[in-house]
């Protein structure tokens, strides 16, 4: 995963990966038949990380508002932030595998959103698109330089979140 983030897909092969690890080719292949399966490998194991991430970070908190709270914030707690979600959303532009594990995930945030929103009174319709808008935010907003700003963010959390 660290060889994806740093290299791409492209950078995921067999020959790298062994020198990287200090390992053979032929260790590589005791553990997988070949890049395809390692790739797989990998997706599955990106995806169950993120379906318990999703659960683990909530957890404890009964209060819908307090978990919407929580959740705008988490592009800017670097212990929270997700390092592979570019590469993979990257090679998910051409590639299935990658297209439907990316969308599994997606839509399993979504979907927890929209009902956190629809738990603190919204209906269903404008919690759907909240979801999508909070989404959004939550992809995008690490990525602009004028959101170091504290006061910004929160006046962006509070439009985001306000009733």
């Amino acid at each position: 995963m660290e060889v994806l983030r740093a290299h791409g897909v492209q950078g995921v092969r067999v020959e790298h990966l062994a020198k990287v690890l200090k390992v053979t080719k032929g260790s590589f292949y005791w553990h997988f038949k070949d890049r395809d399966a390692l790739l797989e490998a990998m997706l599955e194991e990106w995806r169950r990380q993120n379906q318990q991430n999703v659960a683990k970070y909530l957890d404890g908190l009964e209060d819908p508002a307090a978990r919407l709270e929580k959740l705008a914030r988490i592009p800017f707690d670097l212990e929270e932030r997700e390092p592979f979600g570019l590469p993979l959303r990257l090679w998910a532009r051409h590639d299935e595998r990658a297209r439907k594990a990316v969308a599994e995930v997606d839509d399993l945030r979504l979907g927890m959103m929209a009902q956190t929103f629809a738990e603190s009174g919204f209906s269903l319709e404008d919690s759907r698109a909240r979801a999508v808008l909070l989404y959004a935010y939550m992809r995008v907003a690490p990525t602009l330089a004028n959101l170091d700003d504290t006061a910004l963010r929160g006046l962006c959390e509070r439009l985001l979140l306000k009733r």
